[in-house]
């Protein structure tokens, strides 16, 4: 959270009540701020996720949709043995998994920022 300063100059003969009240419309206020910057941060968490897929689980064709361009996805097994890797360019990707056995898989993708994701993928 950014370090905030905050003066408050009371005129001389300020009564003491207006103080407090003044001072507990302060301190409502930073608690509020507060929370709106927790709020930022747990969207900003959110928004990290490069791509989402579905269905889960796949028995078919599994569509995967990125946050950008999408530059491969990898297909690994529980025994950490590459199953399969793909070379893409688009945000929007339809895969058929139906010749995969079924169990559980990592699916990483890697977008055109070279940031990547690994995610559990059930097939069927």
């Amino acid at each position: 959270m950014p370090n905030i300063a905050i003066t408050i100059k009371f005129l001389y003969k300020t009564p003491i009540f207006m103080k407090n009240i003044v001072a507990g419309l302060l301190l409502l206020f930073i608690s509020k701020m507060s929370f709106s910057q927790e709020e930022k941060e747990k969207i900003n968490l959110e928004e990290t996720s490069i791509f989402k897929f579905y269905p889960n689980p796949a028995h078919g064709d599994l569509f995967i949709l990125g946050t950008h361009k999408i530059k491969s996805i990898e297909l690994i097994d529980v025994l950490g043995k590459r199953v399969a890797f793909y070379r893409f360019n688009k945000s929007i990707i339809k895969m058929n998994v139906s010749e995969l056995k079924s169990g559980i898989y990592l699916i990483q993708a890697t977008d055109e920022n070279d940031k990547s994701e690994t995610k559990r993928l059930i097939v069927k």
